[in-house]
């Protein structure tokens, strides 16, 4: 009963799992690495009061759901035959300093919620085997300061919460290999100073939804090279990244969409919300959106109140800028992709060609708004409001021998002046 270091070989039943966890209260270092055995009896050590120090069997395939739940363990190592951490496994292990996996760990998934809230964890590394990080896997991991992947990884997908409210990861790397950063995934992590991506990214979407966005809330984050091989930048993806001054795109850019939407209701009375993948990023002070974006979505940079310029790279696909309005309880609510942007002086939009409409309060209440250019031909659809509260001495720049059309066509009328591209 007084043993505190414990080295077994050979073979553990379920029943000797019982003993070491209830007949053994001072064990502290326990090396299982020659215990013949796939998988560990269920829970065995959850909520367990003794163990520390664990090396867990070299035959272990598999660490089971809650295997370690609120235990006590401060370090364990990893065999290298391990596949899969389930759900939960060391969820809420507070003590948890250090996990060490194997050289040559054939580790393919980390589950649901399998280190969630464990707020000893200062750093670790995934091995290259794994493919997928789960849901909430690493949230709340308050002290981890290093999130590092080995070379080769083949990681595919970060899942949903992966690293929310990790408030001490200053600066992460993505593997090359991965394809999606889903919701949330490093929301509120406001220490994260840089992110970067491994040269030959295969990401394609950075996720984001109504509340939800993949890096929203990262208030250290300065500067971003967005991938090439990325295609869809979601609702609040970087919402309130209010020291995000610089956001760049990599050259031969796929992306298609940048994301945003808003919602309102008078339950309860007034209330609106506004979900722009780059609303509220307080630093920005331009922008140079790809020749690949075909949609800017409603309120895509809402409140980014120092953004000045806004330009659109040669052989531009832009078809349409997002916006809407609502009148609730009497007060009207702006979401449009560009409204309401108090610095904002210049749009050169004269690479875009294709634009076919320019929604609801698209450019609303931009009082210094002074110089437009568009090189569509056919004025594009302006719905309502799409212009009103510009500067009064605006500029609008359009091609050679359309400026008639321009001024024919509604919601254009907003410019004090309408002249050729050329002139």
């Amino acid at each position: 009963a007084n043993i505190e270091s414990l080295k077994i070989t050979g073979v553990l039943n379920d029943v000797d799992f019982l003993f070491i966890y209830r007949m053994m209260p001072n064990l502290k270092n326990l090396d299982i690495a020659e215990v013949n055995i796939t998988a560990l009896p269920t829970q065995a050590f959850c909520e367990s009061t003794n163990v520390e120090e664990l090396i867990l069997p070299n035959t272990l395939i598999t660490i089971g759901e809650k295997m370690f739940y609120r235990s006590e363990l401060k370090s364990v190592v990893i065999s290298a035959n391990v596949t899969t951490i389930e759900n939960i496994a060391f969820w809420d292990c507070s003590k948890l300093t250090t996990v060490t996996f194997e050289k040559g760990s054939q580790l393919k998934t980390i589950g649901h919620n399998a280190y969630y809230e464990c707020t000893s964890l200062t750093s670790i590394e995934i091995p290259a085997s794994v493919e997928t990080i789960g849901n909430t896997a690493f949230s709340d991991c308050s002290s981890l300061a290093t999130v590092t992947f080995e070379k080769g990884s083949r990681l595919k997908t970060i899942g949903n919460n992966a690293y929310y409210r990790c408030t001490s990861l200053t600066s992460i790397e993505i593997p090359a290999s991965v394809e999606t950063i889903e919701k949330k995934a490093f929301m509120h992590c406001s220490s994260l100073a840089t992110v970067t991506f491994e040269k030959g990214s295969q990401l394609k979407t950075i996720a984001g939804d109504s509340y939800d966005g993949a890096f929203s809330d990262c208030s250290s984050l300065t500067s971003i090279e967005i991938p090439a091989s990325v295609e869809t930048i979601g609702k609040e993806a970087f919402k309130r990244c209010s020291s995000l001054a610089t956001v760049t795109f990599e050259k031969g850019s796929q992306l298609k969409t940048i994301g945003g939407g808003y919602s309102s209701s008078s339950h309860f009375g007034t209330y609106s919300d506004y979900y722009g993948a780059f609303s509220d990023c307080t630093a920005l002070t331009s922008i140079e959106i790809p020749a690949s974006v075909e949609t800017i979505e409603a309120t895509a940079f809402k409140r980014c109140s120092k953004l000045t310029t806004v330009t659109f790279e040669k052989g531009s696909q832009l078809k349409t800028i997002g916006g809407g309005f609502d009148t609730n309880v009497g007060y009207r609510y702006i979401y449009g992709a560009f409204s309401e942007l108090k610095n904002l002086m210049t749009v050169d939009m004269s690479a875009c060609t294709q634009v076919e409409i320019i929604e609801e309060c698209a450019f609303y209440n931009d009082p210094e708004l002074r110089l437009f250019k568009v090189s569509t031909k056919t004025p594009p659809t302006c719905e309502n409001n799409a212009f009103v509260g510009i500067n009064p001495y605006s500029v609008l720049k359009v091609p050679s021998g359309c400026a008639n059309a321009y001024k024919a066509a509604t919601g254009w009328k907003n410019f004090a002046s309408i002249t050729g591209l050329d002139e």
